[in-house]
């Protein structure tokens, strides 16, 4: 999974429409480039808003791509860890569990009060193990639930990432496309259809 998504967004980043200036810029500085800015298209101005807004689109989704990728590494490392502290406190804890059964079962035999005492100390001690060993099984699939969510939520971003990308190259690629002189001469040259008018024809009664 790891990879592929990664290999999503190297692709991704290939991909790009337009190589400008602003691609090192910040999102404030987006400026759209000249065959856009300077085009002969009469929305010339609303083609370069386009432009901007694409871009703007495409550098949000690859940063959330980054750092969903970052989540999903750290959540997946997490994963590893918890998992094997999870099966070693399942195994103290059924041990435990083990070591009780066996215990009580060799009680009832005391013949004083002080063997009683005894017996009632070794229970609590094997009661306090056991509780100590239950609750680190808790803690570790607490500890599992949380890397496996941020596993979720770094795909999510990656996802939401993606979509922004394919959204903003779409714009950028409109605006460029309409920018062009082969599409300004051709969008001038349809002329719309012409209206049929005429007088209104008045019509003559027959006796």
């Amino acid at each position: 999974m790891k990879k592929r998504l990664i290999l999503s967004a190297a692709i991704l980043a290939l991909t790009s429409l337009s190589a400008t200036g602003a691609e090192a810029g910040k999102l404030k500085d987006i400026v759209a480039p000249l065959a856009v800015t300077e085009s002969a298209a009469p929305n010339a101005n609303e083609l370069s808003a386009l432009w901007v807004d694409g871009r703007r689109q495409e550098m949000s989704g690859l940063a959330q791509i980054e750092d969903g990728e970052k989540l999903i590494r750290k959540g997946q490392k997490d994963e590893r860890k918890s998992s094997e502290k999870l099966e070693k406190a399942v195994a103290v804890s059924n041990e435990q569990r083990a070591a009780y059964a066996r215990l009580v079962a060799g009680f009832g035999g005391a013949a004083t009060p002080a063997a009683v005492e005894t017996e009632i100390k070794a229970l609590k001690k094997a009661a306090d193990d056991w509780k100590d060993a239950h609750e680190r099984v808790g803690k570790a699939e607490a500890n599992l639930k949380e890397a496996q969510l941020d596993i979720a939520n770094g795909q999510s971003a990656v996802r939401t990432g993606n979509e922004l990308i394919a959204s903003g190259r779409g714009k950028m690629h409109r605006a460029e496309t309409e920018s062009h002189p082969n599409y300004v001469a051709q969008a001038e040259a349809v002329q719309p259809a012409a209206q049929i008018t005429g007088a209104p024809v008045e019509l003559t009664e027959f006796n």
